[in-house]
């Protein structure tokens, strides 16, 4: 599901630490990924929310446990599945659009 948002093990990584505010190791979720490292629930909880999937639909696919605390979703981040979805349709031409325009967009917000 990872790869059907067109990021590899190392985006994936910078994005899972955008949404859950949660750093793992590229290889981490590259052994995740590739059945070398069993899913953890809190592994769970974060490809949940980076793929937009309930984490109770993964637990029950997976039959791994939900985390014991929830974490807490980042208000700024919100709909970021989403956004991931629909930017992996443009081109590269087009997606450097984008970037060029929220750069600038970027900076203007507090700490950006």
């Amino acid at each position: 599901m990872i790869r059907n948002r067109n990021l590899g093990w190392s985006a994936a990584a910078h994005v899972f630490l955008v949404v859950t505010g949660r750093y793992w190791s590229a290889a981490t979720y590259g052994q995740v990924g590739r059945g070398g490292k069993p899913l953890t629930p809190d592994l769970l909880a974060d490809y949940a929310a980076l793929l937009d999937v309930p984490a109770a639909d993964l637990a029950a696919l997976t039959e791994v446990p939900l985390p014991t605390a929830s974490p807490t979703p980042r208000r700024d981040v919100t709909g970021i599945a989403e956004l991931i979805r629909e930017l992996r349709r443009l081109t590269t031409s087009r997606l450097q659009q984008v970037g060029d325009t929220a750069e600038p967009m970027r900076r203007q917000l507090p700490g950006g």
